[in-house]
């Protein structure tokens, strides 16, 4: 709305200074997860993050220092022209600039927007970084790109305190027999400003919907933040809190909201939400859009998913493929950092990340028994390249076995294709 407003300003000026900001809007709309399902908002990123457009000096100076990771193969631009995709944005440039506005103190705030200006971001500073020498001067906006790294870091530190105090309440108030896992802490028990941060990572990790609530004695309402889980099929956490009847409020996201309970009404929030949840699995669901066989050549196809990456984002999920394959002691090798690659006809590989010790003991046993092991995995598609060719990766996001013998079991998934 802002830049729409400048937009206004330069047609009765006559001038043309809105688009200077683009890349900036582009900032704005990924960080606070606007749908990339809007015209508007899909058109605003893209030229925003277009190489030509990032001139605000912290935008592209976060560019600079994340080059490596932002040319990783999930985040990386199809687009030449590109400086930055929106999942690069979003994992890369935001939760640094999350972190300095809920984490940072007034001064490294100020400090931040100063970066973000011209006339400031260069201007030479007494050096603060360990170590400097006496007198050692360095930008407003080198100072500002070192700090962010450190309040990310003090931030994560936070959280996973969080985390623990968290980790501990599932086990002693067994709190996975219901649908939502929900703590209710004492006040300040976990900073307000990092309280969305943990149920986020809680859901992710128990694959749930997630509320983190501290008590307010004086309101006397459990107040806090929720995060939603879509692969159950729910696809608006909001909706079923507010289905519940008994709560003071829920603002926000779909599934990533503000919310308050009185402190009376949870029991009966708790047994509503139950009931309302009743039939959901908590097994992921992955929707797929192909179901590939591995005897087919179906490179072209992993290659095109793959350079997708300028696509996904805010409402508009990675695209997922689910593909049955045989894994024989042949084919099959495990590299470095425990990455598990089966390679299948055409020169397609799966790529297993960090694969577990139970599941390469697990697969030995079986092939040291048997000439396969049949496998169904859930992919998303990736692009290696090297030495200037591009080759069709499949990275396994879950699998299950199919023909094993009784004793190796997996935990199942389920997936819908349309």
């Amino acid at each position: 709305m802002v830049w729409q407003f400048c937009r206004f300003i330069d047609s009765k000026l006559k001038t043309n200074y809105a688009n200077d900001y683009l890349d900036l809007v582009a900032l704005g709309l990924c960080g606070d997860m606007m749908s990339l399902r809007s015209f508007e908002t899909r058109y605003l990123v893209t030229e925003g993050f277009k190489k030509c457009n990032i001139k605000n000096p912290f935008i592209e100076g976060m560019i600079e220092k994340n080059e490596f990771p932002l040319s990783k193969s999930d985040y990386i631009s199809a687009d030449e022209s590109m400086a930055c995709t929106s999942m690069g944005a979003a994992f890369f440039i935001v939760p640094f600039v999350n972190a300095l506005t809920r984490s940072g103190t007034q001064t490294e705030k100020e400090l931040l927007f100063k970066s973000m200006l011209d006339n400031y971001a260069f201007t030479k500073v007494l050096s603060n970084k360990r170590g400097h020498k006496e007198g050692e001067q360095e930008t407003i906006l080198a100072q500002a790109l070192r700090t962010a790294t450190n309040v990310k870091n003090r931030q994560t530190r936070a959280e996973d305190a969080g985390m623990a105090l968290l980790e501990s309440k599932i086990q002693s108030q067994n709190l996975l027999s219901h649908k939502i896992l929900l703590f209710l802490l004492k006040k300040n028990e976990i900073e307000p400003n990092i309280r969305g941060l943990v149920a986020n990572k809680m859901m992710a990790k128990y694959q749930r919907p997630c509320l983190v609530l501290s008590y307010s004695p004086e309101k006397r309402i459990y107040e806090g933040s929720g995060r939603g889980y879509t692969k159950t099929g729910v696809n608006s956490f909001k909706d079923i809190l507010e289905k519940s009847g008994v709560v003071a409020y829920a603002q926000g996201h779909d599934n990533a909201m503000g919310c308050g309970i009185p402190e009376e009404q949870i029991p009966i929030f708790i047994t509503e939400t139950d009931k309302i949840l009743e039939n959901i699995s908590t097994e992921p669901i992955y929707r797929v859009d192909y179901e590939l066989f591995e005897n087919n050549d179906n490179t072209q196809l992993i290659l095109d998913i793959g350079n997708m990456n300028d696509y996904w984002g805010q409402d508009i999920d990675r695209a997922y493929i689910n593909i049955n394959f045989k894994m024989t002691n042949q084919n099959i090798a495990l590299m470095k950092s425990n990455t598990f690659k089966i390679t299948l006809p055409y020169n397609i590989s799966i790529i297993k990340f960090n694969i577990t010790e139970e599941e390469l003991t697990k697969f030995s046993e079986i092939l040291n028994k048997h000439p396969y092991i049949e496998m169904n995995a859930i992919c998303k598609c990736a692009v290696n390249k090297w030495n200037g060719n591009s080759y069709p990766q499949l990275i396994v996001q879950d699998w299950e076995i199919i023909d094993s013998p009784e004793y190796a079991t997996f935990q199942k998934y389920s997936f819908e294709s349309f």
